[in-house]
């Protein structure tokens, strides 16, 4: 008996060094590189110029319907040279009554500062018994989201709010909570038990979802722009009661 509980202690110990040991890529948000800097493939670093390390449209992505929701992101995919770099960026814009809706960032922690106020905010504490964090920003205010924990930003003003915000990794991901339970697969009997609702509810949410107008066009690049992408636009406007309940969900479980 004393054999195997050695043998069981000298188990735990192998699996607590090899936790230890895995790549950072796998326990954090960005990696560290062994250099300055990410060159694309196949592109010497002394063959770069200034136009690698710039990026121009994240302000102009935001052209289109000002009474919508709109965000252009500057992250690894738009603008390569974030690689590496453990930070990224986001314009954004909220038409009047628009939301962003409740969502997380798996890989990154995000700092918001209100540019045009005011906006209301919200963080879901689900290690505290799903206590919301919520305050009303005004112009010049700022706002953490620690990486990974549900959140959102409502304009339930009149006139249209601007935010920017950073991110502590160059790809933060975004997970929208109304788009991934209820714009995929998962089975309506799965949805209808977790949220102890009926059948109609689900296909009454599902519906609105998918008949809410999406946000603004970004504009298309230009052959003579930046080696970035275009920037991007997430899923905005949809139904508020979908977002309600999804915020409601994370009081029953961590995500």
């Amino acid at each position: 008996m004393a054999l195997a509980l050695g043998l069981r202690r000298l188990l735990l110990l192998f699996a607590v060094a090899a936790i230890h040991q895995l790549p950072r890529s796998a326990r954090a948000g960005d990696p560290d590189i062994l250099t300055d800097f990410l060159a694309p493939l196949g592109a010497e670093p002394d063959q770069l110029n200034g136009t690698f390390f710039t990026y121009a449209r994240l302000v102009s992505g935001l052209a289109g319907d000002p009474g919508k929701f709109t965000v252009s992101k500057a992250t690894g995919a738009e603008f390569p040279a974030l690689l590496g770099q453990s930070v990224s960026y986001a314009a954004l814009v909220f038409g009047p009554g628009t939301v962003n809706p409740p969502h997380i960032h798996p890989r990154a922690s995000e700092l918001l500062v209100v540019v045009q106020g005011p906006l209301v905010v919200g963080l879901v504490d689900a290690a505290r018994n799903g206590t919301v964090h919520t305050a009303a920003l005004e112009t010049g205010d700022m706002f953490v989201f620690p990486k990974g924990m549900v959140h959102y930003q409502l304009n339930n003003g009149t006139g249209v709010a601007r935010a920017f915000s950073a991110f502590g990794g160059a790809t933060p991901g975004t997970i929208s909570l109304p788009t991934a339970l209820f714009e995929t697969d998962i089975d309506d009997a799965a949805l209808e038990k977790s949220f102890r609702t009926d059948e109609a509810t689900v296909e009454e949410l599902k519906h609105d979802l998918r008949e809410a107008p999406g946000p603004a066009p970004s504009p298309s690049p230009s052959p003579s722009a930046s080696p970035s992408s275009a920037a991007a636009a997430l899923v905005g406007g949809s139904a508020l009661a979908a977002s309600l309940v999804c915020a409601a969900a994370a009081f029953s479980f961590v995500l």
